[in-house]
């Protein structure tokens, strides 16, 4: 019997799996013993933007894919790149996370925290009063710019605080349509907005 433990307690070694879990359902697995294999899973989105990028920031990755009834699951296999750090970064339609992959030898490891993770401004346009709703949890400048459809600048300032809210009533500019850029923790987020 202590050898049937002992066997599958080394089975369960060999096959161990470490999961990453956020707010938002979102999970990385990371597969001991099968090579630099990495999954992920996230939960409540039908779409999600994937990059890869080396140390030097470079892309080395990058693909838009769907998923079906709110659930999206792929896997990626590293075994040709070379031993290093990388980073996995995912965006949903509410939020941007990068997380750190280390690649040593056979194996990948996903680090357990997000390095940085920043969610998307929420814009909403009612009747022409469009409002600007930024959940800004580290207190970095926001810059927000907004351009006309001929890219005349009618608006730049730069915020702080942990939530950045900003309201405008663009029935009375005379354009047909607005691009607002909202620039913070290193993310620039462009949204263009159609007058009523």
């Amino acid at each position: 019997m202590k050898n049937v433990m002992k066997f599958g307690l080394a089975l369960a070694m060999i096959f161990s799996v470490a999961v990453v879990r956020a707010n938002e359902g979102f999970s990385v697995t990371s597969k001991e013993g099968m090579g630099k294999v990495i999954s992920f899973t996230i939960n409540e989105t039908n779409s999600v933007h994937v990059s890869i990028y080396n140390a030097d920031g470079s892309v080395i990755f990058d693909e838009t894919t769907k998923g079906k009834d709110g659930k999206i699951s792929r896997t990626y296999d590293l075994n040709a790149f070379p031993d290093g750090t990388y980073f996995l970064e995912t965006e949903t339609g509410a939020k941007v996370a990068r997380r750190t992959i280390t690649l040593t030898g056979k194996s990948a490891k996903v680090d357990e925290t997000a390095v940085a993770e920043i969610v998307k401004p929420v814009v909403t346009n009612k009747n022409g009063l469009v409002s600007v709703n930024i959940a800004n949890t580290n207190n970095a400048p926001v810059q927000i710019k907004m351009y006309d459809e001929a890219n005349n600048e009618l608006y730049s300032e730069t915020l702080k605080g942990a939530n950045v809210a900003k309201k405008f009533n663009i029935n009375r500019a005379g354009a047909k349509n607005f691009t607002l850029v909202m620039t913070y923790n290193n993310k620039t987020f462009v949204e263009t907005i159609a007058a009523r």
